[in-house]
């Protein structure tokens, strides 16, 4: 706001003003009122001091907002690029949320890159989060960028305190690939085979979940619900109870974040045999 009025007219407000502010911090029984000084005696003329004051604190207030004017108006900036394709589906967008708290977040390429085969825009809410996170890593904020399109420009520009480049920055190594999930084996089979064969081996420590976690986020996902079965088969261990958990955890949300992507998916929730 503007303060439009006269220095002398400015000075005895706030004088007034101070004055109440500190009567009323420790009340009108431990601090009297102070006389008003001219042109405000006319405010506040009743016995009881806290009404008084309640009183000349609606004319000081007045006083002081008389004569201010508006700051000027501000702009609008104009509409984000329009995007046709469908928005994502709500449990998808829930389920984002939850990688980007860092649930399971080994999984959120997959999550982008799944979203981005079926022809959906992500959630423009999130979308700024996913910059931020990308300022950290550039693989994400190249597949971030691939994902989103053209809103990643008007976000940078009409949101700087963001601080993301409408243009990703290019390191001195040449231009940076999207980030990618971890690469499918050869034969997803023998890959939960030999997951579930760790923990028979009691191998599975927690010191290898890491490597784990890898291995069934890369699976085919036909094969995930044999590996949940496998995994709940096996017996209380506790040398490898943890990493079991975790990896029937990992299993369990890929298999749901999958489903909520794509809901043909959930027709066959069985194994290949």
């Amino acid at each position: 706001m503007t303060d439009v009025s006269g220095a002398g007219d400015v000075g005895d407000v706030a004088t007034e003003w101070a004055q109440l502010v500190a009567t009323a911090m420790v009340g009108t029984d431990r601090r009297a009122l102070p006389p008003a000084e001219a042109g405000w005696d006319a405010w506040g003329a009743g016995a009881d001091a806290a009404t008084a004051l309640l009183d000349r604190a609606t004319a000081a207030t007045a006083a002081r907002r008389a004569g201010v004017l508006p700051d000027a108006p501000v702009v609008a900036p104009p509409p984000a690029p329009e995007d046709p394709r469908p928005p994502c589906p709500p449990a998808g967008v829930a389920r984002l949320q939850r990688l980007l708290r860092g649930e399971h977040d080994v999984l959120l390429a997959e999550w982008l890159h799944r979203c981005h085969e079926l022809g959906m825009r992500p959630p423009w809410v999130l979308l700024p989060t996913l910059l931020l996170r990308g300022r950290r890593q550039p693989e994400l904020d190249a597949l971030v960028r691939h994902v989103a399109g053209a809103r990643v420009s008007w976000l940078a520009e009409h949101v700087p305190e963001l601080g993301v480049r409408p243009v990703a920055p290019v390191p001195a190594s040449g231009p940076v690939a999207p980030l990618q999930p971890p690469p499918r084996p050869v034969d997803s089979a023998a890959a939960v085979t030999a997951v579930v064969q760790t923990f028979v081996d009691r191998i599975a420590t927690w010191a290898a979940a890491p490597q784990l976690r890898l291995v069934v986020s890369s699976v085919d996902p036909s094969w995930l619900p044999r590996l949940v079965v496998e995994l709940s088969r096996l017996p209380f261990d506790v040398t490898v109870e943890r990493t079991r958990a975790d990896l029937l955890g990992l299993s369990e949300f890929r298999i749901a974040m999958l489903a909520e992507l794509d809901p043909g998916m959930r027709g066959d929730r069985s194994a290949p045999t």
